[in-house]
């Protein structure tokens, strides 16, 4: 447990907290029973409830899994008092949360002043705000691979195998998938804050939840800017993919084309009949070879003429 005090707000910040944590909680700040069942379990999506001195809070946040190679929701219980704001995850690896709590514990007086400010939703939208600028960090890695991506397909070799490149561009698809789903929830649980965060800490804070919607609006912003790119990337992938397998296709069917008469009259000859013309002649395999050949050459040349091929 972490405890990070101003002049006007106290934070305190518990990873996995034990249940003793969490009974000392409940009979200090009188928090309900339900209220403290709920932090007990890990809960199954984004949700706000009011009460007479405080609100509850669950919040996803899309953080990289490097296990899975996709976006991950990470949850982050937030128990807001006029004077207190308690933040409670269960993970360790929750980055920006971790770099914002280190940032203020290192920092001077003055500065976690400033951080943590002289009230609970200046100190709430401080935190939240630092994870909205790590959710935008993350989309700039998003955008890098998609831009490698895209360097990589119009760069291709169309005689190579190109499957690495499609199951790259399926795991970037996945990851903004993830992020995508995860971060609507979370939007729409901060845009449903703007009237009841109003009520319960006064005209004074509208201005700092606006802003957080804003920053929320910039962020979905960019993430459908980068799914459009990416289906945008995709269809012309699989577009020149098709083009492709058609150039094969057609250049197997020329093939096929010229060597047919060739293939059927070779094959005319292997058969056991004792009237095959040409046979037992002089020269008679170069005479045979060169009719069955001559098929062929008429059949490339007409296609050549005509620029078929």
């Amino acid at each position: 447990m972490k405890e990070l005090i101003s002049n006007e707000v106290a934070w305190i910040d518990l990873i996995s907290p034990n249940d003793i944590e969490l009974d000392a909680l409940k009979n200090e700040l009188k928090i309900p029973e339900k209220v403290v069942n709920q932090i007990r379990i890990t809960s199954n999506r984004n949700k706000m409830e009011f009460y007479k001195d405080f609100f509850y809070a669950v919040l996803y946040f899309p953080i990289w899994d490097e296990i899975e190679k996709t976006s991950k929701p990470v949850e982050l219980n937030i128990i807001v008092f006029k004077n207190y704001i308690i933040t409670i995850r269960y993970s360790q690896t929750f980055t920006p949360l971790n770099e914002f709590v280190e940032l203020c514990e290192t920092c001077s007086k003055s500065e976690r002043e400033n951080l943590l400010g002289t009230t609970t939703y200046e100190t709430f939208y401080h935190i939240v705000q630092c994870l909205l600028e790590f959710s935008q960090r993350q989309l700039k890695h998003i955008e890098e691979k998609i831009v490698s991506i895209e360097n990589e397909v119009f760069k291709m070799d169309p005689l190579k195998n190109n499957q690495k490149l499609i199951y790259k561009t399926l795991i970037i698809k996945h990851d903004l998938l993830g992020f995508r789903r995860i971060f609507l929830t979370l939007q729409n649980s901060l845009v449903g804050l703007d009237y009841k965060g109003e009520e319960f800490w006064g005209s004074s804070a509208k201005p700092y939840l606006l802003d957080l919607i804003n920053d929320s609006h910039k962020v979905w912003n960019n993430i459908e800017h980068h799914n459009n790119l990416l289906l945008s990337l995709e269809d012309t992938l699989y577009a020149l993919v098709n083009h492709n397998i058609n150039n094969l296709t057609k250049i197997y069917t020329v093939i096929s084309l010229i060597a047919w008469p060739t293939l059927l009259i070779m094959g005319w000859y292997q058969t056991n009949t004792i009237s095959l013309p040409f046979i037992n002649r002089p020269m008679d395999s170069y005479i045979v070879f060169s009719i069955a050949l001559l098929p062929s050459i008429l059949i490339y040349w007409y296609l050549r003429k005509n620029k078929l091929i």
